[in-house]
Order: structure tokens, then sequence, then C-alpha cells
């Protein structure tokens, strides 16, 4: 358990954050009606770190199998080094490959309908992070300093805004675009998330949150806005007690701007008004807890024993039966996903790649 979340403040990728992507390609399009049922899900595998082996698998509801590997299997290649995120925006897929410094825009098969390699003016490769998706666009973010705008249709780079050192999770509500800025210090200067006007696509202002918003930025059922700052690694004796900041859960109300913190979180998922969230600092192993917090009451409850798990990074929730899926990756070993109920009742386990990052549901 300790290495994992080790592992995780090194890497992060992608954990647990659930990027919000609507259904349509075309923002004139009328929106889909609502879906009733899951078919499927998507699974990303980031891989070795330099191993150049991110894969994409596919879990069939009606057969619970889960696929080899559809991007190779489509392409007759891999999908490259670190998949870091992965976007379902109407008939297209979407993946940053950190380490490839590339986005690859996908069929619902996964081949590949255009590779767009990222690099700055210098010509020097940029590593995108992570999406969202509204408004007949994908937004991404990059380890330039920015957002940019990826138009769905004409599959090309229409814009670009700068936001702060090391933009991390990404997520859109109320028109605007909220981003982490985690610039990966314990000084106290990655500590902010900003915000864009989507329509005008400028950076409206900073929201100070606590220090190191990371990977994880949602827009949660209930419409606001919800990011994890990782801290400074509390518990480390090269800080003082009084200079630790702990993983933190908070909630910004896209209307207002304002920022309310909630709870400790190192990951989570939403449901309906409920936040599942998986805990620990590092160098606190007595930390370690899965509960349900009620994001209305503001209290938590229990949901399974986390030490049952060997090296937890990530969480989704299917959207129609609220089932939770959280990936337990092993250092050096395949991933298993595990099912429970919303209630943490176990359900099954379905294996996967290494180190899956990201489950994105198919619904109809």
């Amino acid at each position: 358990m300790k290495k994992f979340w080790y592992k995780m403040t090194l890497m992060a990728v992608a954990l647990g954050t659930m990027t919000a992507c609507s259904d349509d390609d075309d923002p004139t399009i009328e929106p889909a009606p609502i879906p009733t049922e899951t078919i499927g899900a998507y699974i990303l595998n980031t891989g070795n770190w330099g191993g150049n082996d991110a894969s994409i698998q596919y879990l069939n509801m009606d057969t619970e199998i889960v696929s080899a590997d559809l991007y190779t299997a489509a392409n007759g290649k891999g999908l490259g080094d670190l998949g870091q995120d992965l976007c379902l925006y109407g008939s297209k897929l979407y993946v940053t490959v950190t380490g490839s410094s590339k986005i690859e825009v996908l069929d619902k098969n996964c081949k590949v309908l255009k590779s767009i390699a990222l690099t700055n003016n210098e010509g020097q490769p940029i590593s995108p992070r992570y999406m969202t998706a509204a408004n007949g666009a994908v937004f991404f973010t990059a380890y330039d300093g920015c957002v940019s705008r990826l138009d769905t249709l004409t599959l090309n780079i229409t814009g670009k805004v700068a936001v702060g050192s090391h933009p991390e999770g990404i997520t859109n509500a109320n028109g605007k675009l909220y981003v982490n800025n985690s610039n990966y210090t314990q000084d106290g200067s990655g500590k902010t998330v900003s915000v864009i006007d989507i329509a005008s696509f400028t950076k409206t202002k900073d929201i100070e949150v606590a220090l190191n918003p990371y990977t994880q930025c949602l827009t949660g059922d209930d419409g606001y806005v919800y990011t994890v700052s990782n801290g400074n690694y509390a518990g480390t004796d090269k800080l003082p007690a009084d200079q630790w900041v702990y993983q933190t859960l908070q909630r910004i109300d896209p209307k207002t701007d304002t920022m309310t913190s909630l709870c400790n979180a190192t990951f989570v998922a939403n449901h309906g008004d409920k936040m599942y969230i998986l805990y620990s600092e590092y160098y606190l192993p007595d930390t370690h807890k899965a509960v349900i917090y009620d994001l209305k009451k503001g209290t938590e409850s229990p949901f399974i024993d986390i030490n049952t798990l060997k090296s937890p990074n990530a969480m989704s929730i299917d959207p129609i039966t609220g089932d939770v899926y959280i990936v337990d990756s092993p250092w050096g070993a395949n991933a298993d996903i595990l099912v429970y109920d919303a209630n943490g009742n176990y359900k099954k386990k379905y294996s996967a790649g290494y180190y899956t990052s990201k489950i994105i549901f198919e619904t109809k």
C-alpha cells in the first residue's frame, strides 16, 4: 500500500480524474437522449515510463470480456509512451499521450483519424496532460503552461491560453473552464485554479486553493466544480508539522467562483450527491480510508476496507448502475479493476493492462 501512495504523488497519471465530456461533435446538433444503459467501457492503460506501451482496451458489459489492445489491433502499432487521459466526445475518442507529445484522435474502434504532434514555437515537444470537452471543442492542458482548443470538426488546434506552471486537471462548468495549476512545488506557489471564459477563450481570474491542485478537476452531478489538491506530502520530516498541507477536496461554485474546502481526499469519483473517496497520506499511514462523502450533509460514511487493496490508483463510476470501479495497480504488474456496488459490496474483478489510469463508460 505504501509504495502506491508514493507512486501516485510522483506520477498521478489521470488518476481517477474523471474528465467530463459531453456527447456532440457539433454544437449545433440537438443533445442526445438521456442514456438508460451502459454498453461498455474504454480502459486507458498508461504503460511504463519510457516503455512506449500505452494501450486501450474495451470492456463489453454483455459478455463481461475485456479486449486486447484496440489501438494496436486497429493501427498495427502501439499507442506510444504514457497514455495520460482519454475523452469520449461525440463519435470520437481523444487521447493525450504525454511521453510521446501528441494527441491521438480515434474512431470508436480506435482507428487513428488524426495524430497531432505537439511542439512549441522553437520546435521542442510539448507534453499534453488532461482534457475536457464543450461547445464542439476539446480543451487540453499541457506543460507549456497553456490550455489549447482543438476543434472537433476540423481537428485543428484553433487557440491557446496561458494559465500557469504545469497545468493539470481541467473541467468545464457554466460556460467556463477550470484548470489546476500544480507547479510541483512545496513553496506555496502552485495553488491556483485558473478560470477561462469559453466563448471569448480568455483567462478571467485565478482562484486560490490548497497547495498543489493536481490531476483531479471534475464537474459534479450537482453542477459544482470539485478539485483535489495534493498538498506537500504531509508527515514528511523535511517540514515541521505546522507547515504540512494535507490532500484536500475543494468545491468551487461556478456561478460565483467561490471556493469551499470540504474534506481530505486523494482520489475521488462522483455520483449524484455522493463523492466516493480514497484517502491516504504517504507519510501518515493511519490516514488510509475509503469513504462516501455526502455532498449535501457534509458527512462521511464507510465504503470499503482500503487495506484490502494493494495499490489503488483510480476510480470511476458507472453513470447508470452507480457501480464503483476501483483500479488496483500493484507495482510492476498489470492492473485489476474491482467492481463494488454503491454501498461497497464487492461484485466482480476484471484484469486490465499496465497501470490503468482511466475508465470511460459508453452508454446509450
